[in-house]
């Protein structure tokens, strides 16, 4: 079992920039998925096989930074 310690140690967050400007954090991807009313803007499952961050998208970037 782990602790709230370690949990909060091995948290991230995601950052949503659309050209350069920080829109919003979110803790998961599929919360950014809902944020984005965008139709061309990728289904949650297609961001989940992306394995390398920062996601770059046509607008878009996704960043995963260690939560503090």
């Amino acid at each position: 079992m782990t602790t709230y310690k370690e949990r909060k140690e091995n948290q991230y967050n995601f950052v949503l920039l659309k050209n350069g400007i920080v829109l919003g954090t979110f803790g998961n991807l599929k919360k950014i998925t809902e944020f984005v009313k965008d139709e061309d803007f990728p289904s949650y499952w297609t961001l989940v096989r992306k394995k390398e961050f920062p996601i770059e998208l046509t607008d878009f970037q996704i960043f995963k930074v260690k939560h503090y």
